[in-house]
């Protein structure tokens, strides 16, 4: 079982990826994507993004094919699935012009974003070394209990995924 994602914010960053999928995980090839209706915010100065529906915007991101179910379970437990984030299926644009069904972390209406757009070149510039290292605690720190719910969570909305 393979899961495919859009990321639009930190995750589009190879070494972020590995570190939240973890060393047992394929190294699956992300390619440039966009979520249109979407538009990719700052929070916390840029820290990182949440995208936040608009009319006429388009995020820009990758979209990662074949993401195991471990490295579904690890972006969940990572992006604060169902607390900061909720994980839905939604159709994103590829280069090539073609469309495919992603899984997308949207926030819920308690994350505060800011105006204006995030940039990704400038949180690579910004932020990139000091958010390595939080992530790699972060996820050393991974309950596997925690990591059990998010799996459950996972089975349960793969099961009733919809078609696109």
């Amino acid at each position: 079982m393979t899961i495919d994602f859009f990321f639009y914010g930190t995750l589009r960053d190879a070494e972020v990826r590995r570190i939240v999928f973890g060393p047992a995980a394929l190294s699956p090839i992300a390619i440039p994507a966009t979520l249109a209706g979407y538009r990719c915010a700052p929070v916390e100065r840029g820290r990182f993004p949440a995208i936040v529906a608009e009319e006429g915007s388009v995020a820009e991101g990758v979209l990662v094919r074949e993401a195991t179910l471990d490295a579904a379970v690890r972006t969940s437990c990572f992006e604060g699935d169902g607390i900061d984030y909720d994980i839905v299926r939604k159709p994103v644009a590829v280069d090539d012009g073609k469309r495919a069904a992603a899984w997308v972390c949207i926030p819920t209406s308690a994350l505060p974003v800011e105006p204006g757009k995030w940039r990704f070149e400038a949180w690579q510039r910004d932020w990139r070394p000091a958010f390595l290292r939080n992530a790699k605690v972060a996820m050393a720190e991974a309950a596997p209990a925690e990591l059990s719910r998010y799996r459950r969570a996972w089975l349960s909305r793969l099961s009733r995924a919809p078609e696109f």
